[in-house]
């Protein structure tokens, strides 16, 4: 019953029509939820969250019918084996009144959600997300006001409660989200100088991609950054070529939330959960990117974003250098993958230190 599964469900699988078949079904690689299942009521599972980083997450309710597959052996799971499960949250505190909710269909759940946690998300039957403030409840619909960026909106939207496939309670994003709109007026300002970093990739889809962290130091071609998650936590120690530097902001109200997170973790004693700034002498001159990747080893995990590739950040052994560039063999699906080509000009930045390059560190030495 307590064993780590990955759940995928219907609304997260695109459905391919191959000569006439419509079987075959390609699954987002990032749409499945991990945890572990505590309890089966009514149609629905109680499954025990962790989250994309290996901390113990919140409480998500999954509507059984709608549930490709449950699964107990994949490479992900793999993957979450190598890694401590933590609960710097304290969630499994917060999630112990949540598991034992009394309710026998998706209104008398709700009913508990708007008592207890009226910040929820919702997934519904076409795959799509909604994250907001519980407003109004009937036995057709309810009513919330989404989270838009770091505010609410005015308007209400209506969910019928027949959409709904899963409701995640109590996360620990949302928990931080409204704990700052209760203190905003505390955060008007970017007093630990953060900043948004804007790059030129080359395809339109990743046009408006940024990063989020605090200048350690700069000279005339690098940046060295250390960048934060999206819950204020340190996430890696980075250099960044000023060169492929589109833009950078200082003050947004992105800024001043993320000031808080900052603030937040750092009492909490979770800023720094894999000790980054412990791992690195960061005195003397910033090494280019083109130093850092000809000193690396060849069997250490390396990640880097690259202004040409489709996707920003990867994570890979480096499998041959040259003058102008060099081969990563990518690390995809949790299995060292194909090889691409990076021209040492095009990179954008690469990790000194990384929680993510330290977990699959830990995961391929374990292969």
């Amino acid at each position: 019953m307590n064993k780590l599964v990955q759940v995928t469900l219907n609304a997260d699988q695109e459905k391919y029509n191959l000569d006439g078949d419509e079987s075959i079904t390609f699954i987002d690689a990032n749409s499945y939820y991990i945890g572990q299942i505590v309890a089966r009521e009514h149609g629905w599972i109680v499954l025990e969250s962790i989250d994309q980083t290996g901390n113990q997450g919140g409480i998500v309710f999954i509507k059984e019918d709608q549930i490709a597959k449950i699964e107990d052996d994949t490479p992900v799971l793999h993957y979450y084996a190598t890694t401590e499960i933590k609960d710097p949250f304290d969630m499994r505190h917060l999630n112990s009144s949540v598991k034992n909710w009394d309710f026998t269909d998706i209104y008398d759940l709700l009913i508990n959600v708007a008592d207890a946690q009226p910040f929820v998300t919702f997934e519904v039957d076409t795959g799509v997300t909604y994250t907001g403030l519980i407003t109004q409840l009937d036995k057709k619909e309810v009513r919330i006001l989404e989270k838009n960026g770091t505010s609410i909106e005015h308007f209400a939207t209506v969910i019928p409660l027949q959409d709904i496939v899963c409701v995640d309670v109590n996360s620990i994003d949302n928990n931080l989200f409204i704990h700052y709109l209760k203190q905003k007026q505390n955060y008007e300002f970017n007093e630990l100088k953060l900043v948004e970093i804007y790059f030129d990739y080359t395809f339109d889809d990743q046009f408006g991609n940024f990063v989020i962290g605090k200048v350690l130091k700069y000279d005339e071609d690098n940046i060295l950054l250390e960048s934060l998650n999206e819950l204020g936590q340190v996430e890696s120690i980075a250099v960044i070529a000023r060169s492929h530097v589109a833009h950078v902001t200082e003050e947004s109200e992105r800024l001043n939330y993320f000031n808080y997170l900052v603030n937040w973790q750092q009492k909490n004693h979770s800023f720094d959960p894999d000790y980054l700034e412990r791992s690195l002498n960061l005195n003397g001159p910033i090494k280019s990117i083109t130093e850092v990747i000809e000193n690396w080893p060849d069997d250490h995990v390396i990640k880097i974003s690259d202004s040409i590739y489709h996707y920003p950040d990867r994570l890979g052994l480096i499998a041959d250098r040259g003058d102008e560039g060099f081969d990563l063999k990518i690390l995809t699906e949790y299995d060292l993958g194909e090889i691409s080509d990076h021209n040492y000009d095009d990179l954008i930045s690469v990790d000194l230190a990384g929680s993510e390059m330290i977990k699959m560190q830990r995961f391929i030495d374990h292969k």
